[in-house]
């Protein structure tokens, strides 16, 4: 019987049930649906304003300045030892990140601007654009919100000489309806690998790099990349595209099989109702099934259900606001009119996104006396208060730290 408990499948909830499965606790990890992974870019974006000594000196200045922040939780040690982990397993499925946290990558969006991500997978890599660089911005009419004469547009008003084109499916794929999922999968075709390639190599001219949208291939992308690269004789890297996130997908996928190899077990599908507690302990976690509830013996459990954006915390019009999985107690605006600012862009964003479950530094929750709840609970991610992780775009390095910090916490607890 699994008596380990992870309550979200996201990236925090996947590193914390790695973290436990390879210490042989044998997680279940329980999940409404796949986490915010398959929305995000599928980069790791430790922090998203510049600073001088990158990623990792923006961090220790975060934990000087804010102890309450989820950084603070986890310590830049911390940080570093969940972004080696993560590596390892990425390199190990043939998914390999580039970049450390001593310097920021910029890799272009689809709309042709520049962002900072601490970590990118190979296949991004050859984006990091310089000015001079030419290049074609290729893509695929069927694809919604992917306009590469727009991306090329932005790049060349930069100093990077860039020229935008569609491809053409081949006749068989035309009646499609397309999305980054279903394009990646044609990608996993040879022929259609052929066909796209010999239209790069017809349409590339003098540019030295390609970028496509970040489709090629559900499994084996690196590979995809090298055949385009032989057909065309540029260089290849995928672009971010908006959800659904095939980069993305390949991490949680990644991650999932690393779990299950190691003695772990996903369901999704599960969402958690409530749980039941004996003073200080949590012993049992209740979740939905098909026509009953389903009671999970708890000897630890950690909570990676994510905040207001992942569904793990909920508001009404009356102003309150709950933690929906355990019940636990959130800090939060004291009213609903403190949940905005009065502009909707107001830099220092809006309080309501910081709301999560107050911790200790073993991220166990606390309540608003500063007592822990529950001493076999974890607490991580977004569910985490003390950050509005979008608006500072930490959200992934947030998750990659404090889930394998979580994970690795609550591993040692015995029953």
């Amino acid at each position: 019987m699994r008596d380990t408990i992870v309550i979200g499948a996201g990236l925090a909830g996947l590193m914390g049930a790695l973290a436990l499965a390879e210490a042989g606790r044998r997680p279940l990890v329980l999940a409404t649906g796949h986490g915010a992974t398959h929305w995000s870019s599928g980069t790791i974006d430790v922090w998203g304003q510049a600073a001088s000594g990158g990623p990792r000196a923006a961090v220790a200045a975060v934990i000087a300045g804010d102890p309450d922040h989820p950084y603070a939780r986890t310590g830049v040690a911390g940080l570093e030892a969940a972004c080696a982990r993560f590596r390892q397993v990425m390199q190990a499925a043939a998914y390999p990140f580039v970049g450390d946290l001593h310097s920021d990558l910029m890799i272009p969006t689809a709309l042709g601007a520049f962002r900072r991500a601490a970590l990118v997978p190979r296949t991004m890599s050859a984006g990091a654009l310089q000015a001079g660089d030419r290049v074609l911005i290729a893509g695929f009419r069927q694809l919604r919100d992917f306009y590469p004469p727009l991306m090329a547009q932005n790049l060349r008003s930069q100093g990077i000489a860039a020229h935008g084109v569609y491809l053409e499916l081949p006749p068989v794929n035309r009646n499609l309806d397309f999305t980054t999922r279903s394009l990646a999968q044609c990608f996993d075709d040879g022929a259609f690998r052929a066909h796209v390639g010999a239209q790069l190599a017809r349409l590339r001219g003098d540019a030295s790099h390609i970028g496509l949208p970040a489709v090629l291939g559900m499994r084996h992308p690196l590979d995809v990349i090298a055949e385009l690269e032989r057909h065309s004789g540029g260089q290849v890297f995928e672009i971010a595209t908006l959800p659904p996130s095939v980069p993305g997908m390949r991490i949680a996928s990644i991650l999932e099989r690393a779990i299950v190899a190691a003695g772990g077990r996903i369901q999704i599908g599960s969402a958690v109702l409530r749980g039941v507690a004996d003073g200080d302990r949590l012993t049992t976690v209740i979740s939905e099934a098909a026509a009953r509830e389903q009671q999970h013996r708890a000897v630890r459990c950690l909570l990676a259900s994510g905040g207001i954006a992942g569904g793990g915390v909920r508001t009404d019009q009356t102003g309150a606001v709950w933690e929906t999985a355990l019940g636990l107690p959130l800090a939060a605006p004291a009213s609903r009119r403190a949940w905005f600012a009065s502009r909707s862009l107001d830099p220092r964003g809006h309080a309501i996104f910081r709301t999560g479950v107050l911790s200790d530094d073993r991220l166990r929750p606390l309540d608003q006396r500063g007592v822990v709840v529950y001493r076999n609970v974890t607490i991580a991610g977004g569910a985490l208060a003390g950050a509005d992780t979008i608006r500072e775009r930490s959200r992934s390095g947030v998750a990659l730290a404090t889930g394998w910090a979580a994970g690795s916490r609550l591993a040692a607890i015995e029953a």
